[in-house]
């Protein structure tokens, strides 16, 4: 445990205090987590003002997604001492008058040091209005029944809308880190298992609304009732690229397509929507796994986690856990780069782990991949995984 003494904490948090009082202060940047292993990466703070009233705004910069929370200016200047104190080793603080940054060492000494200003004019700061949504109050959204005719959430539909905005945030930031791919001018989407369609509008939407992009987006789903719901509100809302279409996923020819989404496919369906967006060579496959009970119906036996097992719940567990650390790994074995991720907190939706493969051109270890799956079969007396018979 990192032993600090806080008085050059205290000393650049009193500075940060003064700019803030004074008009000076511009930004702030914590950076490189004491954790390596941690999702977050970065905290930026800026000035805004908020129903009147000044808050320092704080961008969470993870490796999949920005997360903006704002604060009242004496609870965020806590937070950035508690950040300070326990999760970065580095502080960078602009104001107009200077430049001051903070490094902590691993042994816990501290060194602070000022230079000449990067910003020398005034800051100016961020207002509500210039608050900039990826989703919107679309149209679509009042179809849906997600927002009501005024264009207010719907009470049962909060969670739904929350789901959205985090899915289009993953959507905006996969994209940006695909670089090769965000600068194609038309980007074709398919959604495999689009259900009522919320994500495949929303797709839709971003790409084509907010990113200016030739899209298209194809949603397949089986009940004939819901194709004919979503293209009567695609062709209401005027989503001209927009269309959905009947198929089972086993079943359905998929063409070629840049992303691939698979969000909440039952069990092995989903490994067959991975199976044809490796076969259809897309540059992003991205999954929501729901239900795993081939793997858990395969599981046999294993002298290390027998008594896992022998629990119902901690054994449909073990099958999840299982069943997607497969998928990831051949997904790798094929080429893709692979993240495994919570998509939105369980507090909105049970359905809320996330496998993302985005295409790559260089070596694959693949003996190396297909040995780790061997072993972590036979560890479970395991004799296939579905989506292994598929490949």
């Amino acid at each position: 445990m990192l032993l600090l003494r806080v008085e050059k904490i205290n000393q650049y948090i009193t500075t940060l205090s003064e700019s803030i009082e004074a008009d000076t202060f511009v930004r702030l940047t914590l950076s490189k987590n004491r954790d390596k292993s941690s999702d977050l990466k970065k905290l930026l703070i800026k000035q805004a003002i908020l129903k009147g009233k000044p808050h320092l705004s704080f961008v969470f910069r993870n490796k999949t997604n920005d997360v903006t929370k704002n604060f009242e200016i004496t609870k965020g200047i806590e937070l950035i001492k508690e950040n300070l104190e326990s999760t970065f080793f580095i502080g960078n603080l602009f104001t107009t008058r200077k430049n001051h940054s903070l490094e902590i060492f691993e042994n816990g000494k501290q060194l602070l040091k000022s230079t000449a200003p990067t910003f020398t004019a005034a800051p100016t700061h961020q207002h509500d209005k210039s608050k900039n949504r990826l989703v919107g109050k679309s149209d679509f959204l009042k179809e849906l029944g997600v927002l009501d005719k005024s264009g207010r959430v719907q009470t049962a539909m909060g969670d739904k809308y929350k789901q959205i905005e985090k899915f289009v945030e993953i959507i905006d930031s996969l994209l940006r880190k695909n670089e090769s791919l965000f600068k194609e001018k038309s980007i074709k989407v398919t959604d495999m298992g689009s259900g009522k369609g919320y994500l495949t509008f929303a797709i839709y939407d971003f790409l084509k609304n907010k990113l200016e992009k030739e899209a298209e987006v194809i949603g397949v789903e089986v009940r004939d009732d819901m194709i004919a719901l979503c293209n009567q509100i695609a062709q209401k809302v005027n989503f001209k690229n927009l269309s959905f279409e009947k198929g089972f996923i086993s079943d359905y020819d998929l063409p070629a397509t840049d992303v691939l989404l698979a969000l909440h496919a039952c069990d092995t369906a989903t490994d067959d929507a991975i199976y044809k967006g490796i076969k259809a060579k897309a540059k992003l496959i991205i999954c929501s796994p729901c239900c795993h009970k081939q793997i858990r119906k395969a599981i046999q036996k294993s002298e290390t986690f027998d008594p896992v097992l022998n629990f119902g719940i901690l054994k449909e567990r073990q099958a999840e856990i299982i069943t997607d650390t497969i998928r990831a790994l051949l997904l790798e074995a094929n080429g893709y780069k692979t993240k495994v991720f919570e998509f939105i907190s369980t507090e909105h939706t049970g359905k809320n782990l996330m496998i993302v493969g985005q295409r790559h051109e260089g070596k694959v270890k693949t003996k190396s991949i297909l040995k780790k799956i061997e072993k972590l079969k036979k560890e479970f007396g395991i004799e296939k995984h579905y989506l292994e018979e598929l490949l």
